[in-house]
This record gives C-alpha cells, sequence and structure tokens, in this order.
C-alpha cells in the first residue's frame, strides 16, 4: 500500500488515518526516527526502560552512526559482502599461521 503525505514547514508529517487506525497510532505516540539514506523510518517504541537485544543493538548502531558518517558514493552489497570477507579472511588466516 502506497500513500503520500507533505512535510510542513515546521517539520511534521501527517501519518494517514488509515494508516494510524490499522496500526492502533494515538496521539503521544513515541517514534524512533531511522535515518536510512534515501529513507526515513518511523519505529514505533513499543517499551519503555531497557531495549531488548536487537533494540540495544539497533540504538548502538544508530549512536555510532551519528558520530561517523560516509559521505562518498554508494557501495554494493556485494562490495561490502567482499570487504568482510576480506577482513576475516586475513583475521583467520593469522591465528592458523605460528
Amino acid at each position: 500500500m502506497t500513500m503520500q503525505t507533505r512535510l510542513s514547514a515546521k517539520g511534521q508529517v501527517v501519518i494517514p488515518k488509515d494508516v494510524r487506525d490499522r496500526l492502533g497510532l494515538t496521539e503521544g505516540t513515541v517514534f524512533d526516527v531511522i535515518d536510512r539514506g534515501n529513507e526515513v523510518v518511523l519505529k514505533r517504541q513499543t517499551k519503555i526502560g531497557d531495549p531488548s537485544g536487537t533494540e540495544a543493538v539497533a540504538n548502538a548502531v544508530r549512536e555510532i552512526q551519528s558520530f561517523y558518517r560516509y559521505d562518498g558514493p554508494a557501495v554494493s552489497l556485494a562490495d561490502m559482502n567482499r570487504a568482510v570477507q576480506k577482513a576475516v579472511g586475513k583475521k583467520f588466516s593469522r591465528k592458523t599461521v605460528r
């Protein structure tokens, strides 16, 4: 389902009523705002207090991203996978060679 909304001069976005009703969103619902490059994701906070493991990792990633921004060209998933495989290969090759 695709719907459109507009950003107001105050930076506000209206979530369409159909979506609010279907998801049970009410006034005062708190969201995490996640920046994913060309996407903005609103994630409803469901718990107050200590985050679960998944939420803790997501919070840590967001915090790290706030310090380190990559402004270069887009990197493909394949390129990222190759870089990770290369780094892991180097790490484990050092441990096995004595």
